[in-house]
């Protein structure tokens, strides 16, 4: 229960930040929309797609690899090692992203993109600011959460955060252009790489250059080539191709369109799942390096059930609330991203557990697995986009997304087995499935029968009416779980105390028995 609990505090820490960033990120993106209009948003999302593709490119397994075996050294109570991993791949991080920003420039030059038409040079160079200084913040956030310290990240997202908000809600008054708002995206990832920094120096250990055993040298050098090639083909899976087909063929408003879906479903996500995600790499790491492959099998079924339960949430309500919410925030320009969004939003969560097998495959190194079922995955993507993208438009975006996804998932799931068979609880996760099912369809009924925007408050409220207790009585989760959430209840006043009387008051027939 101690791990628990500490488990618990770093989710705290990080979901907190997170919602903050994420209540902030997207009325940003609500403005920018609004100010911009669907054409030049499209180029906007564009630039920031591609600031993101050459950060995934910079860092490729650096971040996942040092988190991973910082953590296991701590795991194994040497600090000193720990140490000198950071100091490794710190240093080969800044090697990396030197040499993705001079191919950028080089590439770019040559190319001319026409989004940027008259601007290329300014962009060009904001670009290249936004990549080094997001890429580094990215490195150092990685190594703080081998330490298991994650108040960095926390306070430079909301610092940047608010100052990012209140610097578009400016732009916006001022009726500012595509450029500006890229400064604007450039400054904000300045601002996290500076406050980041100053908070690391106050709360995480110091690293120095020092020797790595051979053995674990060769581990390391073994993991980050197979991750290396995992994160680059999956940077050309996740949205790249979709976006390169629609700009190429549907124009910038279809590109817009499918950003806001894409935005919209990764802040659903960070919203119900982030601070697990955020902690699960580490924690599970730590765990192998105590107790081996069994205990991170076990942890990783703890982690499954907490995934899926929040993803059919997140797929339950996104359909009852999208058509709602895209029109008061976004207007009706962009209504055509309604279809999208609700396909991606039931997507993103009912395959939200393929977060923490991937964790898992990484934690105990079966990185050939992931590399594999990234080949398969980019060339179902591929093939999907180029027969789709071109004839269909956006609704062919969606379904190459689709694609890919259950692809993927399919494959994590058939190697899953292949090294374990303790880590997906799936008798609990089909007794779930109906519940989340029985919910969406009364709630949708609900928003239906309120002839107001405001109807999907009504139907928010009839989900989460029929779902919380109806996963307590289909026997969902174990009595640890229900311990926690008590001990975790009593601390919130009279609301709080009444949940806890219900939980210890609930027969234990409703309550499975922990592992």
């Amino acid at each position: 229960m101690n791990r628990r609990l500490a488990v618990l505090r770093s989710v705290g820490i990080v979901t907190v930040s997170t919602y903050i960033e994420y209540a902030l990120g997207l009325l940003m993106s609500v403005w920018i929309a609004r100010a911009l209009g669907p054409v030049d948003f499209g180029r906007y999302a564009f630039t920031v797609w591609l600031c993101g593709w050459l950060i995934v490119c910079s860092n490729h397994a650096l971040t996942t690899s040092s988190t991973k075996f910082i953590a296991e050294a701590d795991g194994m109570g040497d600090a000193g090692l720990a140490s000198h991993l950071a100091a490794r791949f710190s240093r080969l991080q800044g090697w990396s992203s030197a040499v993705v920003i001079g191919l950028f420039v080089v590439v770019g030059w040559l190319c001319r993109p026409s989004e940027w038409d008259h601007s290329l040079l300014p962009i060009m160079a904001l670009v290249v600011v936004a990549v080094v200084a997001k890429a580094n913040y990215a490195m150092q956030v990685a190594i703080a959460k081998g330490q298991e310290r994650f108040e960095p990240e926390a306070v430079a997202t909301v610092v940047g955060g608010v100052l990012g908000m209140s610097l578009v809600l400016a732009a916006m008054l001022m009726h500012a252009g595509l450029v500006d708002f890229v400064a604007l995206f450039a400054v904000a990832c300045l601002v996290l790489n500076l406050v980041n920094r100053h908070v690391y120096r106050r709360c995480c250990r110091s690293f120095a250059p020092g020797p790595v055993p051979p053995a674990l040298s060769q581990r390391v050098d073994r993991h980050l080539k197979l991750t290396a090639a995992l994160v680059l083909m999956g940077s050309f899976r996740v949205g790249t191709i979709e976006i390169f087909l629609l700009n190429t063929f549907s124009g910038s408003a279809a590109v817009g369109y499918f950003a806001i879906a894409g935005t919209l479903t990764r802040g659903a996500v960070q919203l119900f799942s982030v601070g697990l995600t955020s902690t699960l790499l580490p924690y599970m790491a730590k765990s192998y390096g105590e107790h081996g492959t069994a205990r991170a099998a076990r942890f990783l079924s703890e982690a499954t059930r907490f995934y899926w339960a929040v993803g059919i949430a997140i797929a339950g309500l996104g359909l009852v609330t999208t058509p709602d919410i895209v029109r008061l925030m976004y207007g009706s320009r962009y209504v055509e991203a309604i279809p999208a969004i609700e396909a991606t939003l039931v997507l993103g969560g009912l395959l939200l557990i393929g977060n923490g097998i991937a964790a898992f495959q990484t934690v105990v190194d079966r990185q050939d697995d992931r590399v594999r079922i990234a080949t398969v995955a980019l060339v179902a993507n591929a093939s999907l986009g180029v027969a789709l993208i071109p004839a269909f438009g956006l609704p062919g975006a969606v379904l190459t997304y689709a694609g890919t996804r259950v692809v993927e998932m399919v494959l994590a799931v058939h190697y899953l087995r292949k090294a374990t068979r303790g880590g997906l609880p799936l008798a609990a996760m089909a007794r779930l499935f109906v519940v989340g099912a029985v919910a969406t369809l009364a709630a949708w009924a609900t928003t239906a029968a309120i002839p107001s925007l405001a109807g999907f408050l009504g139907g928010c409220a009839v989900f989460a009416v029929l779902y919380l207790p109806g996963s307590v009585l289909v026997r969902y989760w174990t009595a640890d779980d229900v311990q926690l959430m008590t001990g975790i209840s009593r601390r919130l006043g009279r609301p709080g105390r009444w949940l806890s009387r219900m939980l210890d008051h609930m027969p234990s027939a409703a309550v499975k028995a922990g592992p």
